[in-house]
């Protein structure tokens, strides 16, 4: 069984923007926050935001005080005032594409026009659209309603931002043949129409197309709708858990596609669980991923490449013992601070919730390899390890998780350089040659670091403060790792002058950098486990050059 994916699915932009105004509330007010009404349409996130403290305001019985976040379907003028009128700091979570056509139904009903919505009358955001009208506002579902249009000289038609564009185009001509001279204004967003029209081409490709999102969600159901009426077998699912495997099993090729509320996690764990299939290969990538096996080998090739550069053999206790330090700080991290890692990777939480028992012992058993390494190694190694093994236990504690904004890609890429450096440093001969590896192999480090944050922050979960992606957001946390390979290549042109043109080499490591940056601004959705292993490659790179460089 073949899997793919949608060309766009998952969160608008104007969803996306409501989440991350609600998350960024729930951490940092001080004050209760609520939600104007069920945010997205959405049981999964909401159950996100609930057990973040995050509450309906609808749905409290007692007078609040605190933060009212109002949902991306916006909601009637009149409304947002009274909550503005109740002592509540009112944050407006309103899609900006729903906030234009709240604009334009109030600018042409002061005008005098009648306007006309095309969409679902009791939908949130055509309730909301109607309140701008100043109740010169008339809701067309279907041809049914038509019969009913008072006489109609001077309007305009509006559309639910989430309507289909055929039903729309068909009603509009319609109202217009009967009464012309009407104005029509094609307010559905482009996201809706794009997601509609990738999962027509989708399901011409695939028998079977798998949508994901909640069963409430109108643009989810329109999505199984069109899939089946282009001939595919259309299902809907809410989790991973609910895919019918087996019979999904009896097709070549199944597409993935999903509503507009659907966060990007549960996206990519319904795209896992159907590759995983039948797929132990891909199970087994997945659960190595889990446990951080390839980001300490990842570690153990950036030491191994640094002595190659200085012209030494790798030294396997060194290799050994970097490996074992840097899977033990990732998997205790992943252990202890598991509740916080099921707000954004709930899949990945799951598998250390049930392994709990076994991973605990794993990972003290790597840390109790260190330390005998280390005392093989000698009393400073010994201290070293003993030092970062506790701040690295340390670090999950909320207290030091929040010292700062942005810090753990700084506090991974510290422990791994300290790690790291007390190998490389002593090895290294005075002068520019070892200062620059060194710097080099920094900013290798971080690059790697905070791709995989930048990853995490695309799953559409809660990071918390400590995120420096979401800390900077996905704009300049991009524009940081595209500028990141400008001072890789001045410290490896720095070697080129002080060691040799062989060196030249090695500026394949920022390029590959700055490709895979690239790639990674498309935001692909779907192939996390893909784009982790991505993320690896320069380590790997690195490694293979600085082999050739000792070759040539």
């Amino acid at each position: 069984m073949k899997v793919r994916l949608a060309r766009k699915a998952g969160f608008c932009m104007g969803v996306r923007r409501a989440m991350r105004l609600a998350l960024k509330a729930a951490e940092t007010s001080s004050r209760p926050v609520y939600t104007y009404g069920p945010l997205i349409h959405n049981p999964q996130a909401l159950e996100l935001l609930e057990r973040l403290g995050v509450r309906d305001l609808k749905k409290t019985k007692t007078a609040p005080e605190g933060v009212v976040i109002i949902r991306a379907h916006g909601v009637p003028p009149e409304e947002k005032e009274a909550l503005a009128a109740s002592g509540l700091e009112v944050i407006d979570g309103t899609c900006p594409r729903v906030a234009r056509v709240q604009a334009l139904a109030r600018k042409y009903s002061r005008e005098g026009y009648q306007v006309i919505v095309i969409g679902d009358r009791d939908h949130a955001e055509v309730r909301g659209i109607l309140g701008y009208t100043g109740g010169r506002g008339v809701v067309v579902e279907s041809f049914g309603d038509l019969e009913s249009l008072p006489p109609l000289k001077r309007y305009v038609i509006l559309s639910q931002t989430t309507q289909d564009e055929e039903i729309f185009e068909l009603l509009s001509r319609e109202i217009l043949s009967r009464y012309p001279g009407g104005k029509v204004i094609n307010t559905i967003c482009h996201a809706t129409h794009v997601r509609q029209e990738s999962v027509r081409e989708l399901a011409r490709e695939c028998p079977a197309i798998v949508v994901v999102g909640g069963r409430g969600s109108a643009n989810t159901n329109r999505l199984v709708q069109i899939a089946g009426e282009e001939g595919a077998r259309a299902f809907l699912v809410e989790t991973p858990e609910e895919l019918p495997l087996a019979e999904l099993a009896r097709y070549p090729r199944v597409g993935v596609s999903a509503g507009a509320s659907t966060p990007n996690w549960l996206i990519n764990g319904v795209v896992e669980r159907l590759a995983a299939h039948g797929n132990p290969l891909r199970h087994l990538l997945r659960v190595l991923l889990y446990l951080h096996v390839p980001l300490a080998l990842s570690a153990v090739l950036l030491l191994a490449g640094g002595f190659l550069i200085l012209g030494k053999t790798p030294p396997l206790s060194a290799a050994v013992l970097v490996f074992l330090m840097v899977f033990f700080a990732h998997t205790w991290n992943s252990l202890v601070a598991r509740e916080v890692l099921a707000l954004c990777h709930p899949y990945k939480a799951a598998f250390y919730r049930k392994r709990e028992k076994f991973l605990v012992s794993l990972s003290l058993g790597a840390f109790s390899g260190a330390l005998l390494m280390g005392y093989r190694l000698g009393p400073q190694i010994l201290m070293l390890v003993a030092i970062l093994g506790g701040i690295s236990a340390l670090y999950s504690l909320t207290s030091l998780r929040g010292l700062f904004p942005g810090n753990r890609p700084l506090f991974i890429t510290l422990y791994w350089i300290v790690l790291m450096g007390s190998f490389l440093v002593p090895s290294s001969p005075p002068g520019l040659p070892g200062f620059v590896l060194l710097g080099l192999i920094v900013l290798a480090v971080f690059f790697q670091i905070l791709y995989l944050d930048l990853l995490d922050l695309f799953e559409d979960g809660f990071l918390g403060r400590e995120s420096m992606a979401a800390w900077l957001g996905e704009n300049r946390t991009l524009k940081l790792l595209m500028g990141l390979p400008i001072p890789e290549v001045l410290l490896i042109l720095g070697m080129v002058f002080s060691a040799g043109w062989k060196f030249l080499i090695l500026l394949g490591v920022p390029f590959l950098q700055t490709g895979i940056t690239f790639f990674l601004r498309r935001k692909p959705l779907g192939r996390r486990v893909s784009l982790e292993y991505l993320g690896l490659s320069p380590s790997l790179l690195f490694m293979t050059l600085s082999l050739l460089v000792v070759k040539i």
